[in-house]
């Protein structure tokens, strides 16, 4: 499949787990048998608070993929999320089935297996019944670098008391004794654990300040193995300190300036987790010794009502850099940063998750729509891709128009792309859905849908494209990109419906310089379609691009090339590039 998304990645995940998990005979691992427990990170948690459970393996010998099977109490508990302590491989998206979850984890390619002492995973519980709750290892399946498998019933169990806040005073924090848990801003596997007696707590501010220092960064570093691109991944978790509303990280200014992306990190926040490329900053652009990450709740108290009614009560965020007490103006389109925000829906939402989307508030508390907000149901988290640090809030929008109703095929997906502010109607009513699109609208469509911004390269205005008209950019950016070079004589023709064919022309060569589309097409995949004849010869390599991913479809066993396209057409075409571009 040439288009890069994450199913194909557990697709195969879980043909190679399940081929070598399930196929081979069972061999002993070592002489001394392989043991299993469980850990927890609080013994006593408040009602509506996350807990998590650590799964540690001991005698452990080359161990190179596992699968393990993990019973919790579904009526006290909701499972968020679990990621693999192992590092050098990747995951198949955990099941869930009742009370039983199922994760699996396997390395790539011919680096060793581990050894001794190995936390295996860590999963994420949200708390939301006051009792005893309790989890239980049921089993653990290891396989090792020659594929000899090895399977124990392990039955280890932990209980969690789950109270209640009404006294308003956190429960205490009692840690069990889990073996590899790192502690006191512990180490392990590149990932730096700062517990909150490594923190200073500001009672005026009730901002919470953590130091990384070059030690257990450089420490982190040669932990750390590098993927297939030769890019390590750190994480840096800062755990929660009561009364805290904002959390700082102090880092080397040298960890985040950069000429190559060689390192991506992960700050990992009560509020928020935020992934940063050390190359935000140019080498030596920094002029101190150190930068502040700061993540907070964000002052809405100056927001219109408007506003706060469609935000309710979900999470408004706050993320900027320092450098002392200054802020540090932070823009790079060449160094995106991924935020997630810890969210559960609720019941209206859990049957509508596309409609939950991200705003940038901007200074005067207007809401401007982030089009790749998100909600991320495998990891409980609203997630959106950044180039500046602002305030950013989640919110629920239910957009509709009076005459998409009987559109069976594009109904919800107008919908969605108009909740997330990257279509609008003909009016607050009104869509016309078979009103042609204009060559002009089409690109600025793509562009909005695909975030394209003028650091990619402005071609020169087209003849016929007036100054300041709301495409022009549009226009330039697409052209200085190679999408476009419009219909010769330095002419582009704005104002004419675009072809079906021009359409998928300009979207096939978008994503191929993104990079999503990397292969050849197949032009005999055009011969499912009765009128493959009429397609022109300068679309046909791009609409069996198209088709082969699965973007295009066509209709009535024909792709009418010669057609204009529709509103309804090109807004489901949006919505299929804007879906499989975050599968």
């Amino acid at each position: 499949m040439v288009f890069k998304v994450r199913r194909n990645l557990q697709s195969f995940g879980l043909m190679v787990l399940m081929s070598i998990m399930l196929l081979l005979p069972q061999v002993a691992f070592a002489d001394t048998a392989p043991s299993f427990s469980l850990g927890l990170n609080a013994s006593q948690v408040t009602l509506g608070n996350d807990i998590q459970v650590t799964v540690t393996g001991r005698n452990i010998t080359d161990l190179y993929a596992y699968e393990l099977n993990l019973d919790f109490d579904n009526a006290m508990m909701e499972f968020k999320g679990i990621s693999s302590g192992v590092s050098e491989g990747f995951s198949v998206e955990p099941q869930v089935n009742g009370n039983h979850l199922q994760f699996a984890f396997t390395k790539v390619s011919k680096v060793p297996g581990e050894n001794g002492t190995v936390n295996l995973a860590t999963a994420t519980f949200k708390t939301i019944i006051q009792g005893s709750a309790e989890l239980q290892l049921k089993s653990v399946k290891l396989v090792d670098s020659k594929l000899n498998d090895y399977t124990s019933n392990a039955d280890a169990k932990v209980r969690a008391s789950i109270v209640s806040s009404s006294n308003g005073n956190p429960p205490p924090q009692t840690q069990t004794s889990t073996p590899n848990t790192p502690k006191d801003d512990q180490v392990s596997k590149g990932t730096i654990v700062m517990q909150p007696g490594d923190g200073n707590l500001d009672a005026a501010t009730k901002t919470a300040t953590f130091v990384l220092s070059n030690a257990n960064w450089d420490k982190a570093i040669q932990q750390a193995a590098a993927n297939e691109k030769g890019i390590k991944k750190i994480n840096i978790e800062m755990k929660e300190i009561p009364g805290a509303e904002a959390y700082k990280l102090q880092v080397p200014a040298n960890l985040l300036s950069n000429d190559v992306n060689s390192v991506q990190i992960q700050v990992i926040s009560p509020f928020a987790s935020v992934n940063i490329p050390n190359n935000m900053f140019r080498a030596n652009e920094l002029s101190g010794d150190s930068v502040t990450l700061v993540i907070g709740k964000a002052d809405v108290s100056k927001l219109d009502k408007g506003v706060l009614n469609q935000i309710g009560d979900r999470p408004v965020i706050d993320i900027s850099l320092q450098s002392g007490d200054k802020k540090v103006s932070w823009n790079n389109p060449n160094a995106p940063v991924t935020v997630r925000l810890p969210y559960s829906p609720n019941d209206d939402e859990k049957q509508h998750l596309e409609h939950i989307v991200v705003w940038y508030l901007s200074g005067d508390g207007q809401p401007i729509p982030v089009p790749n907000g998100r909600y991320d149901e495998k990891t409980g988290t609203v997630v959106f891709t950044t180039t500046h640090f602002s305030i950013y809030a989640s919110a629920f929008v239910q957009k509709t128009f009076d005459d998409i109703a009987s559109l069976d095929w594009a109904k919800n997906q107008i919908e969605v792309l108009a909740s997330k502010g990257i279509i609008n109607g003909s009016s607050d009513k009104s869509f016309d859905p078979d009103q042609p699109v204009t060559r002009a609208d089409f690109l600025v469509l793509l562009v909005r849908t695909l975030e394209l911004d003028r650091s990619r390269g402005m071609g020169d205005k087209f003849a016929d494209v007036r100054a300041g008209e709301y495409y022009d950019e549009a226009l330039r950016i697409a052209r200085g990109m190679g999408i476009t070079e419009g219909v010769g004589d330095n002419l582009f023709k704005p104002s004419e419906p675009i072809t079906r064919e021009d359409m998928i022309v300009m979207t096939e060569r978008t994503l191929r310089v993104l990079k999503q589309i990397t292969t050849n097409s197949k032009e005999e995949q055009l011969k499912q379609f009765k009128d493959y004849a009429n397609v022109s010869a300068y679309a046909a390599p791009s609409i069996a691009a198209l088709v082969e991913v699965g973007l295009v479809h066509g209709y009535d066993n024909a792709v009418h090339p010669k057609e204009f396209t529709n509103r309804a057409q090109a807004a489901v075409l949006m919505y299929n590039i804007f879906t499989n571009l975050f599968k």
